[in-house]
């Protein structure tokens, strides 16, 4: 990659009980960088049917295609202060909200743009 052109980049805040419904972004790449995570964020679980089950509020949720044979759709990403995550404009995305603690969930996000030629996968 030659080009990197940052379009548009913005902080997300978000509090107990808010959330980030799916969307995707334009330009090319998009990324996205924990800046401040909750201490118990994940530490909440739910039940369901008396069986205890993990509770993914608050992490970043990337989603793409369906559910097939040895091929997930979804993937979990529990944030960690100064991790930093690219992927493709397209892919569609979501944090759902976290419970449990008056904290805050602080993040970056990016959209850009690169070298058309890199980017596109179908030039003939």
């Amino acid at each position: 990659i030659k080009k990197f052109n940052i379009i548009s980049s913005w902080v997300v805040r978000q509090y107990q009980n808010e959330y980030n419904p799916v969307h995707w972004h334009s330009g090319h790449i998009s990324g996205a960088g924990f800046l401040k995570v909750p201490k118990n964020l994940g530490e909440h679980s739910q039940k369901e049917n008396k069986k205890e089950q993990d509770y993914f509020g608050g992490n970043l949720n990337l989603i793409h295609g369906s559910r097939m044979f040895l091929s997930e759709s979804s993937m979990f990403i529990k944030p960690v202060v100064g991790d930093f995550y690219f992927f493709p404009h397209y892919l569609m995305h979501t944090v759902y909200p976290f419970k449990g603690t008056e904290e805050e969930r602080r993040s970056i996000s990016f959209n850009a743009t690169i070298d058309e030629d890199i980017f596109n996968v179908f030039k003939e």
